[in-house]
């Protein structure tokens, strides 16, 4: 009986051939390994904050092997562009010259069903740029002895590889950021399918009652559609997220009854949060998890024409009473519904270059009061915001502009 050959990290960053279970011959013996998906890509990432960084992993077999089977490992850049054409995705190689495989070959022992522990080491991590996911391509290069045959679906392991960053973000202290800018008409038009995106971190999420409503952002078509971001909307649980969309409401997911009722958010931590629209229901991903609404009355079309960003309550003398104070940061426009895979791999930043990515706005520029749109160069330049005096008109508000702040602190680090 032939032996199919498996890769597994001693780590946990393992895989399963799932996907090739239709070409297994009848009577053959596979191993599916504890805690593995069908994908060969780690589910995280390791972080190479300091280097020469090494992990340990080993080979396994189907079964136990009749003799011994020396197995052949490698650096395989290829595997890794053979992945990212087959499954859409844009991952990028560690340069080979910073990857040691430490031990290329290892023996699986006749009698046994697991490798001798072999390593991998990374030695530099200066190449590591926002936004971009590495990985380690590994494969297993051919095997020697036990009549065995290596699983084609299974033979590759791509390990994750990030480090922490800190960057600035936008500060809004006070109400005086307060604004609305007009990113032009026809250039985000969310239909069918959409993703919307922000990071916050309240300062203050006041006192539970009737002040404590927090209005963070609103993406709005002028005379249409909008998706409006407050916490701790009236009548709603403290600390929970109300989201107003085109066509019904969410509310995301509280503790508690009645008066009691408490939501997740809290002062002083960041929150990535994600919202999608797959053309028939409403999914909220809160740090990449997946929120169980309080309240969702979502339904129907959710497709708009969004030509606005507000930043807080632009309107009238609103903005004091419902006032957000906290950082802002990584603002993004899909015209796709991001899976809650790719949401959790990009927590820290995201590369411009992706499939369905209209608009990005980093809000990390440090300096000045212009927004950088990372895709398309559709700039928010602040001195050209404006406020609404009403439904319809708005009026220019260049002072918001110089209430413009920026923070960098330990608490911008991110591990992407």
């Amino acid at each position: 009986m032939k032996k199919y050959i498996i890769p597994m990290l001693a780590m946990a960053l393992v895989f399963t051939a799932c996907n090739q279970a239709d070409k297994f011959k009848y009577g053959q013996e596979i191993v599916l390994i504890t805690g593995t998906d069908s994908s060969p890509v780690s589910a995280d990432r390791i972080l190479a904050d300091q280097v020469p960084i090494t992990y340990n992993f080993s080979i396994s077999a189907t079964g136990v092997a009749p003799e011994d089977m020396k197995v052949h490992i490698q650096y395989d850049s290829l595997a890794m562009v053979a992945y990212n054409k087959a499954n859409g995705t844009s991952y990028v190689n560690v340069p080979r010259d910073v990857v040691l495989v430490n031990d290329e070959y290892v023996t699986i022992s006749k009698g046994t069903a697991v490798s001798s522990m072999t390593s991998v080491t990374m030695t530099d991590n200066t190449f590591i740029e926002e936004g971009v996911i590495y990985v380690i391509p590994l494969s297993v290069a051919y095997v020697e002895g036990g009549n065995a045959e290596i699983l084609e679906g299974s033979k590759s392991l791509f390990i994750k590889v990030g480090k922490t960053m800190e960057t600035f973000s936008l500060d809004i202290p006070n109400t005086g950021v307060y604004s609305t800018y007009n990113l032009g008409k026809g250039n985000y038009d969310l239909g069918d399918a959409w993703t919307l995106e922000i990071k916050a971190h309240p300062y203050n999420m006041k006192k539970r009652g009737s002040d404590q409503l927090c209005r963070l952002a609103c993406w709005n078509e002028d005379g249409g559609g909008q998706v409006l971001l407050r916490f701790n909307e009236n009548g709603k649980p403290w600390k929970t997220l109300d989201i107003v969309a085109p066509n019904g409401r969410y509310v995301t997911g509280a503790t508690g009854e009645g008066d009691s009722a408490e939501g997740a958010f809290n002062e002083n931590q960041w929150y990535m949060i994600s919202i999608v629209w797959n053309g028939s229901d409403m999914n909220v991903y809160v740090n990449g998890e997946k929120d169980t609404p309080w309240q969702n009355t979502i339904s129907g079309s959710q497709a708009f024409k969004l030509n606005r960003f507000e930043i807080g309550m632009s309107w009238g003398g609103y903005g004091g009473s419902q006032s957000y104070t906290g950082r802002m940061a990584e603002m993004r426009i899909w015209n796709i519904a991001r899976s809650q895979s790719e949401i959790a791999s990009t927590l820290c930043s995201v590369d411009a270059k992706s499939e369905g990515l209209l608009g990005y706005w980093k809000m990390n520029e440090g300096e000045g009061h212009i927004f950088k749109d990372s895709v398309n160069g559709n700039d928010m330049d602040w001195d050209k915001s404006e406020r609404q005096k009403n439904e319809k008109d708005y009026t220019s508000t260049p002072e918001a502009g110089s209430s413009v702040a920026w923070v960098k602190d330990a608490k911008n680090k991110c591990a992407q």
